[in-house]
């Protein structure tokens, strides 16, 4: 296992460089680096070569390498597709493995949705959701199964996305939460009520807090918490007094007080 200062050190020692290039105004336009991969945005492939080039030639030990895009046509628009290395070996928990089917179908699930959060057009949504079709099905899992899963993660995904569309006829309701089965009675008289008047009335329930029932604590002077104070002592069974400085909490040295007070057989104050 390597050192996790790696990634660290190489990012502060690039940092480091592209300051110097930043400086002499060699940076490209779109240059965005993570630790040794950099992506960058070139006016030509001669510029690009330049740019390698000059990289390299920055320290001994650096050795970048250059990979144009494959379709130059689409250079004003940035895409992305999920990339497999070739030592991939599409291992994943197979379905026959002594695990509950709750944690097959959430592996389906969480691949769709690092598929959808990562990917930038539904034509490649839809070849990564085939790929994982056909990796999964290398694991023995049913294709009913997959093909379900699939469904019900699109249709989720539409439904949210319609969700979020606010035309301005919505009109939310704070009600005071009584328990689940009122809240369910009102959400769908609510429901009936938006259908005949055209507009979504939609329940927002609040529950009462605890502080409202119970009364509130009395406030105590800050000067109880507070350290190196004077203080005045004085004393129930006569008139003496005398003032004190203390270099302790003052809750402290009153504790002391008192104790050594009822240690005497007489009470004493502050």
């Amino acid at each position: 296992m390597g050192s996790p200062l790696g990634p660290l050190m190489a990012n502060v020692f690039m940092c480091h460089l592209e300051e110097k290039l930043t400086r002499d105004g060699m940076v490209p336009s779109l240059y965005k680096r993570y630790v040794d991969d950099t992506l960058a945005r070139m006016p030509s492939t001669d510029a690009a070569a330049d740019f390698l080039t000059t990289l390299n030639g920055l320290h001994p030990s650096l050795k970048f390498t250059m990979e144009l895009p494959a379709d130059t046509r689409k250079w004003n628009k940035l895409e992305t597709r999920v990339y497999r290395k070739p030592t991939n070996t599409g291992l994943f928990l197979h379905f026959h493995s002594h695990v509950d089917k709750r944690y097959k179908v959430g592996l389906l699930k969480t691949m769709l949705h690092l598929a959808h959060a990562l990917l930038s057009t539904t034509e490649a949504f839809n070849e990564e959701c085939a790929k994982l079709s056909s990796i999964f099905c290398r694991l023995d899992y049913p294709i009913g199964l997959m093909n379900f899963t699939v469904n019900m993660f699109i249709q989720n995904i539409t439904t949210k996305s319609e969700k979020k569309i606010d035309h301005g006829n919505t009109i939310r309701i704070v009600l005071s939460f009584k328990d689940q089965i009122t809240a369910n009675a009102v959400r769908r008289q609510l429901r009936d009520l938006s259908k005949k008047i055209a507009v979504t009335l939609q329940p927002i329930f609040v529950s009462k807090k605890l502080e409202q029932d119970l009364k509130p604590k009395e406030i105590k002077p800050c000067i109880v918490s507070q350290q190196y104070v004077v203080y005045k002592f004085a004393c129930d069974l006569c008139d003496a007094d005398y003032a004190v400085y203390t270099a302790r909490h003052l809750h402290q040295r009153i504790a002391e007080h008192k104790y050594s007070a009822i240690g005497r057989g007489r009470p004493s104050s502050l």
